[in-house]
């Protein structure tokens, strides 16, 4: 199953994404300002805006949030096409 994880902080503007695959980082990077990083993609976009386009554009959408002191964490599922 496709998961996603998005970590930021609301305000901030250096937001790391976790789970796509190549072409969706591709598409992904039409919209928002793209750092690559080894496991992860740097975006410097608020997290929130980062969520609401990789929802628009890639057809995620989140399931769960959680906050530490320093960050929140959205995981986003994508889920698959029914069988026909």
């Amino acid at each position: 199953m496709p998961y996603v994880v998005v970590r930021g902080t609301l305000g901030m503007s250096n937001t790391r994404i976790y789970g796509l695959n190549e072409t969706e980082v591709d598409k992904i990077s039409e919209t928002l300002r793209v750092a690559e990083v080894k496991d992860a993609l740097t975006v410097y976009n608020a997290p929130m805006f980062a969520v609401n386009q990789i929802e628009y554009h890639l057809g995620y959408v989140v399931m769960a949030a959680a906050s530490q002191e320093r960050y929140t964490i959205w995981t986003m599922h994508k889920p698959l096409p029914m069988p026909r």
